[in-house]
């Protein structure tokens, strides 16, 4: 929450047993130093809870798509005590900001709540940085199906192997992840790729290495997943990447990211929704060129200057700024960013 002391008038209303309750005034608290006045709180923030609903809609400028921005009320009054009540809130506490209940737990199909395609995204959304580097084995499956259990969107990098084969790990080489194997991704076979294990951050369990292809078959089309093609990618291998996701008819359920322009452009070019990842200065392309390129989200460095975040923000772009330490550093972002990257989605 993120403006401190203010007042709205809302309307409260939960089912349980035929019941009804209502609370006519909720408070919202907000800590936020970015968010000024009232008209930026109304810009900022639309309930998620369906137990809670205030909903303000934000248009931007240079056609960005209008959204819902969600927000999670707290109120000062409750007219009923219910367990029914507090099971609502906690679909919105697992979405976002980042899940304040159980311990993260592995997932299945069954029980992601993610989103299952791009149109749905609820803002600000939480991207869970490498399936939570700082959590799970790094682009591990344990972290990616736990990320889609508890409401965050997987993040994961695409390098190739020495056959060509799109595997998932961050580096270009495999030292500072892998156990088993050493050198550059592109060097290993796929046997090699198969017998090395993921080192966990706190020197936990280690987990079994991840393809492209596994990652697809477990979750493909269930989640939205948020993949970057790695810099030093051919253009024949973004169009294979792309090629594989049109085999599994994947365009509504990613948000596809590149470092590289001409990439971010084929991507968009090819369908997908396309996030241009830059670094902690503006990019040398201008609005224009990137609008008319079909990207519509950027990722920024966290280390931008806000008064450049808010550029990007007011020329129509979904930002989304990398990387936080934990969901909790969130809650000091602008409240018109629409989403974060963070390698801990579930410290709130």
């Amino acid at each position: 929450m993120r403006y401190q002391g203010c007042t709205f008038l809302t309307t409260m209303s939960a089912n349980a047993d035929g019941r009804q309750w209502a609370v006519a005034s909720a408070r919202f608290f907000i800590s936020h130093p970015f968010v000024h006045s009232a008209d930026d709180v109304h810009r900022t923030f639309a309930a998620r809870s369906p137990v809670l609903r205030s909903v303000a809609v934000v248009n931007t400028q240079r056609e960005k798509t209008t959204h819902t921005r969600p927000f999670t009320i707290l109120a000062t009054a409750v007219l009923a005590a219910s367990a029914t009540f507090g099971a609502g809130l906690a679909p919105a506490a697992a979405t976002g900001l980042g899940s304040a209940g159980e311990a993260p737990g592995l997932g299945s199909p069954s029980d992601f709540t993610t989103p299952d395609k791009v149109a749905d995204i609820e803002f600000p959304t939480t991207i869970s940085h490498r399936g939570g580097a700082n959590v799970y084995p790094e682009e591990s499956m344990e972290g990616f199906t736990a990320s889609a259990k508890d409401g965050f969107l997987p993040e994961m990098d695409i390098q190739f192997l020495e056959d060509g084969t799109p595997v998932l790990i961050h580096d270009d080489t495999a030292d500072r992840t892998l156990n088993g194997v050493t050198g550059p991704i592109r060097d290993l076979s796929r046997e090699e790729w198969d017998s090395a294990t993921i080192k966990h951050p706190a020197g936990g369990e280690e987990a079994a290495t991840v393809t492209l292809d596994e990652l697809l078959d477990e979750m493909g089309g269930e989640v939205v997943m948020v993949p970057e093609i790695k810099p030093g990618a051919t253009s024949a291998e973004v169009d294979q990447v792309l090629d594989v996701f049109d085999e599994r008819g994947l365009k509504d359920s990613l948000i596809v990211q590149s470092f590289d322009f001409e990439a971010a452009k084929t991507i968009a070019d090819r369908g997908y929704t396309s996030l241009y990842l830059m670094g902690s200065t503006m990019p040398t392309e201008s609005f224009d060129e990137i609008s008319d390129a079909g990207i519509e989200w950027v990722g920024p460095s966290k280390n931008l200057p806000t008064r450049d975040l808010r550029k990007l923000d007011k020329a129509g772009f979904h930002v989304a700024p990398y990387t936080l330490a934990t969901a909790k550093d969130g809650h000091r972002l602008p409240g018109w960013i629409d989403g974060y990257f963070t390698d801990d989605a579930w410290t709130n």
